[in-house]
This record gives C-alpha cells, sequence and structure tokens, in this order.
C-alpha cells in the first residue's frame, strides 16, 4: 500500500522549529515530534488542520487560548512555549514528554488498581486545580488527554482547547467526547468547573472496571443516559472495589452539579482520606480484573464537532504489550501518591452519595439483558435526537446568547451595539495595550464565544495605549543604585561610558541619556555616563625654584605638600633641591608630594669635633673587628 508523505516533515518553521515526525492526528490538529533549533530540545509541535485557517475568528481564538495556557505552569500540565504561524501552519509549540497515554494503558492492561487509580487521578486533579484557577474549564477531558511519561510524570495535555472550540460553533452544538460529558453540557445549561470533575468521576469509573459506564454504538444514546440515568458504582462491574472508592465515584458523577464536589481540590482530598483508610488487599485490587477496555466500544466519537484530539471512533485494536509504566508499578512507597491533608472520615457528601446511590444492574446480566436496554434505547433514539435539539435551541434563544465577536481596533460603540443587541449589559474597562491603539478595543471579558445568561454584564475592554513610564533621575547615584532605580521603574539600562569627572566620586552616575519625569515604553534603555573620578594630574618639575613658588603651583593643583630641608652645596638656600614624586609622575588630587628644600651649604664643623668623629669611627670598627 502506497504511504502518503506528510509535507510538513523536515520542514523548520520560522526557522527555529524543524518538524521531525507524526505522534498523533486529531480532528482538529496534527501533533508531530520537533526540534527547537535555538534551544536544542526535543517539543511537541501541534499544527491546525488547513481547512480550518479559512475561518479566521477559530484561528484567533486558538492563538488566544495558547496564551491562556501559556501563562499556566504546573508540573502536571503540559507547558506551552510559543504559538505562531509559518505560511499555511498556524502551530503551538509544547512539552514533549515520551508517554503512552491513559487510554493505551488501559488497552494494554484491561483495568487499574485502586492505588494506581488513586496516583493517576491524583495528578489529573492537582492539574485541574492550576487550570481551574486560572479561570479555564476544560471541557474534554478523557484519557487519550492524560499523558503517562516513561519517567514517571503524569501530565494533562489540551487544557482549555475545547474552550476555543466551543467558541467557533453554533448553540445547538454539543462539545465533548460522548462517553464523557457532563449533563450540563448536553442540556446546555451551563458549564463550570464541577462539570470537569463529573468526566474525573468517568475516568476513575474506568480505571477501577476498564469500561465506560455507558457504552453503545450511537453517541446519542450514550449522550442521553447521562443525563438521566445515575452511573453505577465501580464494585458492580468488579467485585472487590472499595465502597468508600464507589462513594466517591458517584459524589463526583452526579447529575446535578450542586451534588457534586465544590471544586478539585475537595474531590483531592477526598481521595486522600480515602486512600488512608483503605487496606493494602484493597489498594492492590489485582489489575486487570475488570473487563479489558479493547473488548468493548470505546466511545471517544463527538457529536457534531471536531476536537483538538483524537476523537474520531476507532477501530477495535489487539491488545499490545506495552513497557511497565514506573509510578505504576506495585510499590510499598503509599506517600508518593498521598496528597497533603490528615486522615479522617471520607468528605460527607462523598458517602451520602454513596447511600442514596440508586442501584444500578450487573454486568454479569448481559446478553438478553443488554440486547433489551439497547433494544429500548434504539426505540427513543429518534426522539433522543430531536430533545437534544430542542434543549440547545431553547436554552441559546429563550434564556442565553453568546458573546459576539470583538475584533481588537473596532470601535467601542460598534462593540456595545452588538453586545446589546444580543440581550447583554454592557460596562467598559481600560487597559493598557501595547499592539491596539488608544480608543480601541481590546477585546471582550467574558471573550466572545462565551454562553452567558440574557441581561448579564460584558465588560468592554478599551486600550489606554501602550503604557508609559518615567525615567528615574540618577545622577550622583552609585552605579548599582541606578541600576535599581532603572529597572524598578520597568526600564532598562543601555550602554555605560566611563569619563573622568573632579566634581562626581569615582563609580558614581555624571548624566543619563533621559531627562528625569520623561515618560517612555516599558523597557526602553537609558544610556548612563559613570565618573572614573577625576583626571590624573602631571607633577611639574619644581626643582630649582623656591618654595613659596614651587609650594604654589603643586597646591592650586589639588596636591597636598610637605617640607623636608636638607643641606645642598649647589642648591640656593630656600629653594627646592629634589622633590617626590618626581617630574611627569601621575598623581591624583589629594595626594602628597615631598619638597627637599636647602638649607644651604652645611657649615664647616671645628677640628675637637672631627678629632671626636674620628676617634668614634675607630672604636666602632674595633668593636666590629672583636665581634
Amino acid at each position: 500500500m502506497k504511504t502518503l508523505h506528510d509535507p510538513l516533515l523536515g520542514v523548520v518553521l520560522n526557522e527555529r522549529y524543524r518538524v521531525e515526525s507524526v505522534i498523533a492526528r486529531g480532528g482538529m490538529a496534527m501533533v508531530y515530534r520537533g526540534t527547537d533549533l535555538r534551544l536544542d530540545r526535543e517539543v511537541a509541535i501541534k499544527v491546525m488542520h488547513q481547512h480550518l485557517l479559512d475561518d479566521e475568528t477559530f484561528v484567533e481564538r486558538f492563538r488566544r487560548e495558547a496564551i491562556h495556557a501559556a501563562r499556566l505552569s504546573h508540573p502536571n500540565l503540559i507547558a506551552v512555549h510559543d504559538q505562531g504561524s509559518d505560511g499555511q501552519a498556524v502551530y503551538l509549540v509544547m512539552d514533549y514528554l515520551e508517554s503512552v497515554t491513559l487510554r493505551k494503558e488501559l488497552k494494554h492492561r484491561g483495568s487499574l488498581t485502586p492505588r494506581q487509580a488513586i496516583v493517576v487521578t491524583d495528578a489529573i486533579l492537582a492539574a485541574l486545580e492550576a487550570v481551574h484557577g486560572a479561570g479555564i474549564i476544560h471541557r474534554d477531558l478523557k484519557p487519550d488527554n492524560v499523558l503517562l511519561g516513561t519517567d514517571g510524570q503524569i501530565k494533562l495535555a489540551d487544557f482549555g482547547l475545547a474552550r476555543a472550540v466551543s467558541t467557533s460553533t453554533t448553540t445547538k452544538t454539543l462539545i465533548g467526547t460522548v462517553g464523557y460529558v457532563a449533563p450540563e453540557l448536553v442540556t446546555r445549561t451551563g458549564a463550570d468547573e464541577r462539570t470537569d470533575l463529573y468526566t474525573v468521576g468517568i475516568m476513575l469509573y474506568e480505571m477501577l472496571t476498564g469500561s465506560q459506564p455507558y457504552t453503545d454504538d450511537v453517541p446519542i444514546q450514550v449522550a442521553y443516559r447521562h443525563v438521566h440515568d445515575t452511573v453505577p458504582a465501580p464494585s458492580e462491574a468488579v467485585a472487590g472495589v472499595s465502597p468508600t472508592l464507589d462513594a466517591i465515584v458517584l459524589w463526583a458523577t452526579s447529575r446535578k452539579p450542586e451534588d457534586r464536589p465544590a471544586d478539585a481540590s475537595e474531590l483531592r482530598l477526598a481521595l486522600a482520606e480515602a486512600r488512608t483508610q483503605l487496606s493494602e488487599e484493597e489498594l492492590d485490587l489485582a489489575e486487570g480484573s475488570g473487563a479489558p477496555v479493547v473488548d468493548a466500544p470505546v466511545l471517544t466519537a463527538t457529536i457534531t464537532i471536531e476536537d483538538g484530539d483524537p476523537a474520531e471512533p476507532r477501530q477495535k485494536e489487539p491488545k499490545a504489550r506495552t513497557d511497565e509504566i514506573p509510578y505504576l508499578a506495585d510499590d510499598e512507597d503509599d506517600e508518593a501518591a498521598s496528597s497533603p491533608g490528615a486522615p479522617g472520615p471520607l468528605a460527607p457528601a462523598a458517602a451520602a452519595a454513596a447511600r442514596s446511590a440508586a442501584p444500578a444492574k450487573s454486568p454479569e446480566h448481559g446478553g438478553r439483558s443488554r440486547r433489551r436496554t439497547r433494544t429500548a434505547l434504539g426505540l427513543t433514539a429518534a426522539a433522543a435526537v430531536i430533545a437534544l435539539a430542542g434543549w440547545g435551541a431553547v436554552a441559546s434563544i429563550e434564556t442565553t446568547a453568546e458573546v459576539p465577536a470583538a475584533v481588537a481596533g473596532q470601535e467601542q460603540a460598534d462593540v456595545v451595539s452588538a453586545l446589546k443587541t444580543a440581550g447583554f449589559t454592557t460596562a467598559t474597562r481600560e487597559e493598557f495595550s501595547t499592539a491596539v491603539p488608544a480608543g480601541k478595543v481590546i477585546g471582550t471579558d467574558p471573550a466572545a464565544g462565551t454562553e452567558l445568561d440574557k441581561d448579564a454584564v460584558v465588560t468592554v475592554l478599551v486600550s489606554k495605549g501602550e503604557e508609559l513610564f518615567a525615567a528615574p533621575d540618577v545622577s550622583k547615584m552609585t552605579e548599582s543604585e541606578a541600576r535599581s532605580a532603572i529597572e524598578g521603574a520597568s526600564l532598562q539600562v543601555g550602554a555605560v561610558d566611563r569619563k573622568h569627572s573632579s566634581s562626581v566620586p569615582e563609580g558614581s552616575v555624571i548624566s543619563q541619556s533621559l531627562e528625569r519625569g520623561e515618560e517612555v515604553a516599558k523597557g526602553t534603555e537609558i544610556d548612563l555616563v559613570v565618573s572614573k573620578g577625576a583626571e590624573p594630574l602631571v607633577i611639574p618639575d619644581v626643582t630649582g625654584v623656591s618654595y613659596e613658588v614651587a609650594y604654589g603651583r603643586l597646591a592650586r593643583m589639588g596636591l597636598r605638600i610637605a617640607k623636608d630641608e636638607v643641606y645642598s652645596d649647589h642648591t640656593p638656600k630656600g629653594d627646592v633641591v629634589a622633590h617626590y614624586p618626581k617630574a611627569a609622575a601621575k598623581k591624583n588630587p589629594g595626594d602628597l608630594v615631598i619638597l627637599k628644600v636647602s638649607k644651604g651649604k652645611e657649615p664647616d664643623k671645628p677640628k675637637d669635633d672631627e678629632k671626636k668623629d674620628e676617634d668614634k669611627k675607630s672604636e666602632e670598627k674595633k668593636s666590629d673587628d672583636g665581634s
């Protein structure tokens, strides 16, 4: 069979990212392994499919979501490092992790032990804490988006891209992979962070049992069951699963969002508490005890829309052997997977969920029972399709609307008019922008495409232009003080020139290139002139002149003078015999110059004194010889 060549392979995007090989294909993009030539490291490159490039609004939202994602930093998130376009390629650059997906691992193992499932779920929830904290709802969690690194890392990928997809679709589009979709996404009654927690509960069920709670060849039937059925307890599919874990799954998958954990942290704490209550036997319930995923249809299809990851219906694949994932090995290190928090009883809401959960039929009653269920669902499929379409229409037309698109640079009046036409109340907030001129619209908050109740307040973000920063006065400061002051004003130190100065101490600033208070853009450079101290003085030759003249010349130069009187046979009394330092030497102001001043000729000594000197020298010589 002929293999089609991918034209991007070997291409270098923007002279930096070389596309090496295909990792995965999704409905929205291709993912490649690549090389960052500038930093010499492996990266993952997600390139949007070309048929989506015609929708400029979609491309812009794709880029905006990438910017939001790049602001997040967490050990359990795949980091987004860059986004850009090169010709017909619109791409994101992300961490590359040598890994398998949780989907592939479940296909290999069938199911995970409760201990392993808790470790993976805790990592997912830790990532969601960061994502939700940034105001992002994933809305398309699934095992395909959970990466299990060969080095033990667990990371969540493609957070936020489901939101970018949703903003480009009509009000009747159902977002999400149908096997994991929360009821409120089906009924279009509004999503929040608890929507993601429902999906986490479904994935925990799948990790414990090896299958999704609802499976069918017709996606709409699965969506219908998410809305109307209670998720069965995992122990009904796999004997031995602890009632504590049953309770957590049922709590997280409550049909009403208000009955679920309030946030990822609350669910994470409940898991940590459950882990302390489970025995070693309950934690290490044999992996694979559930039905292998490959033996049941895995519904990764979406309804109406393609998402950012492999989401098309998949054919059954033969079970393949893969290497053991290090952190899923059965070890005794209980602390490694524990979340902080003291042991305590299971969260009351989770316990209540376990008590109130409606019983579901055991999978042992397959065969005829399953066929009857499928037949019954088949009879209602047409009605379900009509009902789902109706819910979407009612929700969007009668009570909600999407925030209309606001193109950067648009007139404020035009955007306000569009928002009011859509039924929203408007407010205005000014923000600085380097890209949008002052007085023009940057965007809206919430962003375009967000579905809100009518009469909700939408804030129009209006540019104040580029933010300007006042240059500080750093004259007379030391160089280090000047650097701190300039950087503290969001500016930068530019070129530093060094010159002599008789008035500014060495190491201090003589002058700067910007005037004090001058307003400039962030990061503007200020050049400095820093003093090298006073220029060195050249010592003049003052030998042979009178002390008074020499003193005057040197004193006017700023030098200090010391006088040392000596006899001289050749220099008249009062004149300079010699000086130190010598002529032409270089000294700084304030340095000392010693002047040797003549006292005239040394007077003759009396003969008696000469004889005494000779006797003294003779005695000293004898003393030296004796020693």
